[in-house]
């Protein structure tokens, strides 16, 4: 576009607004710019000079339109579309650009109202001035537009944005035919089982996709990174990661096949957060599979706790000490169904003393102990909550004497 807007016939007053705010673009557009950033998503990290090149620019455009200056759009409209090209180029949504506009718009219009009212600017002015932004922004957003239409084409052409379009399908639970879709366009072997790993990064540190093998896919994605690969090569590709990102965590879950990525993305995180909650000992390298228990038992944390207010309330009734040395003894008995003196041989203590708390744990539970339900219910839901008692929760016993006062 090469038109030049000559001068758009705003009243004196507006003009004179303008020429007022001609001296502090810079300032305004940085200060819009730090907001923008703090509302828009993480994705758009980076993006801060070409967000303020974009505002700083526009604003110096329009006021020099409203001036009826020679003002031709060459420069502005080009910005605007490498804006639109970078967002759609990255893999992002046309909506975070939409957004921004509508933010930088608000704010910088919040601004002339403010500054109008101050300086008793009449309503027609201000009319004046609304309707030529609106039609500014209009016109920019169109730019933004055919940008993102670029950005798209040429996107769908990049092999490290198909890649990560990969990642996130497959993590997603995508139909088998769309995986194999992306996986074509990143040119990315489809096995027949993929080891999926969950990575907690530490100080800034990042994992780029060419430390890896070409056979790896990864993308940041919050709270950890995902890295994927074929199981041949999930010895090679954790050595990868570890030398890349040596304070990292690694959590590994076992092969599993394409459509039950989310799945083992969701396992190998949660064997994270056992490890963070002291359930899952604390080892740079995290199997998943030797832990599959324990990242069963956790998988509804919600059901947990309210399972443990009903089943477990005469335990939580009982003095710390008490309710310690009664629940090794009963979940002991839970394991094993062994004798006095069997159990006694696996806790160190005298056999008389498994048979006084024995006693007490009949009288505590009564009956229930000879349910076979209940019984398989409690030992599910004491091999999930002692870990998290001994690692020090106590959420548990808080829970129940706020309920009983």
């Amino acid at each position: 576009m090469t038109q030049t807007h000559q001068s758009p016939g705003l009243p004196g007053s507006a003009v004179w607004m303008l020429k007022s705010l001609e001296g502090e673009v810079r300032p305004i557009a940085r200060k819009i710019t730090g907001h923008l950033r703090e509302g828009l998503p993480a994705e758009t990290e980076g993006f801060e000079e070409l967000i303020f090149t974009a505002v700083h620019g526009a604003m110096s455009h329009f006021i020099d339109l409203g001036l009826g200056r020679s003002a031709p759009y060459i420069a502005i409209d080009d910005h605007f579309r490498k804006v639109g090209f970078k967002v759609a180029a990255l893999g992002q949504d046309r909506a975070i650009v939409d957004q921004g506009i509508h933010m930088a718009t608000t704010e910088l219009w919040d601004e002339l109202r403010r500054r109008a009212v101050e300086n008793e600017l009449s309503a027609a002015a201000l009319n004046a001035l609304n309707e030529m932004m609106t039609t500014y922004v209009e016109h920019l957003t169109s730019q933004v537009g055919k940008g993102f239409e670029a950005g798209t084409e040429a996107r769908d052409q990049d092999n490290d944005v198909a890649r990560a379009r990969l990642i996130d399908r497959m993590l997603s639970g995508a139909s088998a035919d769309e995986i194999e879709v992306q996986a074509a366009l990143g040119d990315w072997t489809l096995p027949e089982k993929v080891t999926v790993m969950a990575v907690e990064l530490r100080d800034g540190e990042r994992i780029l996709s060419d430390a890896l093998s070409a056979t790896a896919l990864t993308r940041r994605r919050e709270p950890t990174q995902v890295v994927m690969c074929p199981p041949h090569d999930t010895e090679t590709v954790t050595k990868q990661v570890r030398a890349a990102a040596p304070k990292a965590r690694v959590s590994i879950c076992w092969p599993v096949p394409p459509e039950d990525v989310p799945a083992a993305w969701r396992w190998a995180n949660r064997a994270l957060a056992l490890v963070n909650a002291r359930v899952i000992p604390a080892k740079p390298v995290i199997d998943c599979l030797a832990y599959r228990t324990e990242i069963w038992l956790h998988a509804e944390p919600v059901m947990r706790r309210q399972l443990a207010q009903e089943l477990l309330e005469p335990l939580l009734a009982e003095s710390a000490n008490s309710r310690e040395i009664l629940t090794e003894t009963l979940l002991v008995w839970l394991e094993t169904r062994e004798s006095a003196p069997a159990i006694a041989a696996v806790l160190g203590v005298h056999p008389q003393t498994i048979r006084y708390r024995w006693k007490r744990i009949n009288e505590l539970f009564g009956e229930s102990l000879r349910d076979p339900e209940f019984v398989t219910q409690l030992l599910l839901l004491l091999k999930a909550s002692v870990p998290l008692w001994v690692a020090g929760d106590q959420s548990d016993f808080d829970r129940y004497q706020q309920q009983t006062g």
